[in-house]
């Protein structure tokens, strides 16, 4: 049966990135320093989150939205320490066999520090080769043009035309959102070019 007939299993997911490593979120990792991240003045700069406060226990009933099937939730941890530093968030269209990412690092000193770049490598490679499918996209805010220039060198096409505009949560003013997508040979390019190469021989150099 395949995958576009049928329900997704639900996912225990657990991957090693170099000096990080990602898996399936639980209840139980909802913190107040997550909770804080979601405020931080960068973050909704950057991902137009709310500036309002959140606490421990709305951190705690987003988790549980997710089912882990076509919404799956992941945490991004730094080894050794085991410090709990971003997610990542991912949602299946199985139909369209494409889907949608979004990632927040909430600790300031994993931020241009490898923590994207290297959990998005095997989960990639699971959304194309465990999951097959086709392509995989990003929203990213225009203003963003840190991360709109960090994905083009990694090898995402970004859309020539702009998405409708959304309203900033501080002042209501309109932002501009730009789309930005990787398909499976896209991404098994990169792999192959010598920025993937060097990416993935660090990875593996920092898994000892």
């Amino acid at each position: 049966m395949s995958l576009k007939a049928e329900r997704l299993p639900k996912q225990q997911l657990w991957f090693p990135a170099g000096r990080y490593f990602l898996r399936s979120i639980k209840r139980d990792d909802a913190s107040q320093r997550w909770a804080d991240w979601l405020s931080d003045p960068w973050t909704v700069h950057v991902l137009n989150t709310s500036p309002r406060a959140m606490t421990k226990a709305e951190v705690a009933d987003y988790i549980k939205s997710f089912d882990q099937r076509e919404r799956l939730l992941l945490g991004i941890f730094e080894r050794g320490s085991r410090t709990h530093v971003g997610f990542i968030r991912l949602d299946i269209n199985a139909a369209a066999s494409e889907a949608l990412v979004s990632a927040v690092i909430g600790e300031k000193e994993h931020r241009n520090a490898g923590a994207t770049v290297n959990t998005f490598i095997p989960l990639l490679k699971f959304v194309f080769d465990d999951l097959k499918l086709s392509r995989i996209r990003a929203f990213v805010l225009e203003r963003n043009q840190t991360t709109i220039q960090y994905l083009s060198k990694l090898g995402w096409t970004l859309e020539p035309e702009p998405e409708k505009p959304v309203r900033s949560h501080t002042d209501g003013t309109l932002l501009v959102l730009r789309r930005m997508s990787w398909d499976r040979p896209g991404f098994q390019t990169w792999l192959k070019s010598p920025v993937g190469q060097r990416i993935v021989n660090r990875m593996e150099a920092a898994r000892g």
